[in-house]
């Protein structure tokens, strides 16, 4: 009878606690495990899929998307600012970009039309508003605002200041 309380006695011991290192090393492949099939299943169902004819397009050299069109040169202006004492003076070269060659004999023949609209515009501006960047832009967005109203159907894709001169 003594050998059973010994027994009795090792059966109630706790039992030996497991590392911690082995949890660890399960949870992080499983974290592994799981991430790389999450990243497989959203390469798989999520991304957007390239069919063969998207494919075989591709393979196609494409035009350049933002190509330069036919540039019109117009005349130099030089005209009085709008200022009190009247002795500021503007002097601006305008190139004008337009959409396609056919467009730029139309040009040609409404370019006095296009002289007109920029002096009469430029003789209104001040000193102050010429000198800002901002007010350049404006400049141009009006300008091409109203080129555009008198080439239609033709298009002025963009307009370049090649000389910009305040006195």
């Amino acid at each position: 009878m003594a050998d059973e309380p010994e027994v009795q006695a090792e059966e109630e011991a706790p039992p030996k606690k497991k590392s911690k290192a082995l949890f660890f090393i399960i949870l992080s492949v499983c974290v592994i495990l799981l991430g790389g099939g999450g990243f497989f299943a959203y390469m798989k169902f999520m991304a957007p899929q390239q069919d063969a004819e998207a494919v075989n397009e591709s393979s196609e050299p494409a035009p350049p998307v933002d190509t330069v069109g036919e540039i019109f040169a117009l005349e130099p202006f030089v005209v009085n600012l709008a200022d009190p004492k009247g002795r500021r003076y503007l002097k601006v070269q305008l190139k004008l970009e337009i959409e396609n060659p056919e467009a730029l004999e139309r040009t040609q023949k409404a370019a006095p039309k296009l002289r007109d609209l920029v002096i009469i515009m430029l003789t209104s501006l001040t000193f102050e508003e010429v000198m800002t960047p901002e007010g350049k832009i404006r400049i141009r967005d009006e300008l091409l605002e109203r080129f555009n109203q008198v080439m239609r159907p033709d298009r002025v894709k963009n307009i370049y200041f090649t000389e910009f001169v305040v006195q």
